[in-house]
Order: C-alpha cells, then structure tokens, then sequence
C-alpha cells in the first residue's frame, strides 16, 4: 500500500526501538491529515539472515509503499566486526526487497561511535551500504544517519565542557542520539514523500 511504511531496525534505532517510534510519532504530529499507515519491527530480534528467509511475510508480505532499514549494527557486534560478512548477507536482503517489492527503501548507515572499536569496518559496512542505491537509484536511497551524527558530534565539541555525547561508555546510543536520529529520519521520510 502506497501510504505504509515499515521501519525495520535494530540496536541503531535502540534497545526497544525507540528512535523508530519517536519518528513514527513526529510524522504524525508534523502531517496528522496525512493517510500513513506504519509498522515498526524495531528493535528487530532476527539476524540479518533470518530476514532473508522470512522477508516473503515480514516485509514483501506487508505491501508497504515505503520501507527504512536501519540494520546491521547488531550483526556486527554477532559477527565479531567482519564488515564484508554482514555486507554480503544485509546486500542479499536488499535484492529479495528490491526484486519483489514496488516499494521505494530507505537503508540507515551506521555511525562509527557505535563500534568504536572498528572504526574501518563500520566505515566498509557503510561503503557497502551506499553501494545498494546502484540496485535500482530509482527506488533506493541511503539515510546518511553516519554523516550525520559525526556532523553533530563536532558541533557539540564546540561547546566544551558542556557537550553532550550521542554514545554512552558501553558504546549504546544515548537518548540525545536516539532522538537525533528520529528527527533525522523524519525530515528524510517527509523529503522522500512530497
């Protein structure tokens, strides 16, 4: 259906989804004579893989006409940081949604402060990330949540002592990055739907 949107995320979008919610809210507030329908799988459970076995029913099956995946970021912390594996696996996600859906997908890059630890293999995941638009640059396109954040992140070194940080010390999104991102979702779901 041409007005649903399915926001599937995991830990990026927080532990009970929050970033995915706070968004789904904000758009309503922001258009409530809007017709938008939403389904919000986030925080997703399933690994990437197993999306991939049941995207027929958790995703295609839904018939949404827009389609955000802030995936990824789970899967590296399981696999250990190997970027090309999750690269491989999430690139096989985008091909069946791209292939048997009409809907136009939105994928959310990753921001390094949340695998601080590999900095370049969130950099080739994102890389990788990127790469999907190729699939089909008509309907995909990148949220550029990495870019994004970092820009934030040297705004508020500006002010010093009193900057506050978007990553707690376990390398969690803080509420302050939670609610960054649903903003920043929102601002891309309403440019994407004019």
């Amino acid at each position: 259906m041409e007005n649903r949107i399915l926001i599937i995320g995991d830990e990026l979008f927080g532990e009970q989804g929050e970033a995915a919610s706070r968004c789904v809210e904000m758009l309503l507030c922001r258009r409530p004579n809007r017709p938008m329908q939403f389904s919000v799988n986030a925080p997703a459970l399933p690994t990437i893989s197993q999306f991939v076995a049941r995207a027929s029913s958790d995703i295609i099956g839904k018939q949404a006409g827009r389609i955000v995946l802030g995936l990824g970021l789970g899967e590296m912390k399981r696999e250990r940081g190997d970027a090309e594996k999750v690269a491989a696996t999430y690139g096989s996600l985008a091909d069946e949604i791209i292939k048997k859906t009409q809907s136009y997908v939105h994928f959310v890059t990753i921001p390094q402060g949340l695998l601080p630890e590999i900095p370049d293999q969130v950099d080739k995941l994102n890389e990788s990330i990127r790469g999907f638009v190729s699939k089909d640059p008509t309907r995909v396109q990148i949220i550029e949540f990495a870019e994004h954040a970092e820009k934030f992140k040297e705004m508020q070194a500006e002010r010093g002592k009193f900057a506050r940080s978007l990553y707690s010390e376990d390398a969690k999104p803080t509420s302050l990055c939670l609610t960054l991102l649903s903003l920043y979702l929102q601002d891309c779901i309403l440019e994407a739907i004019k």
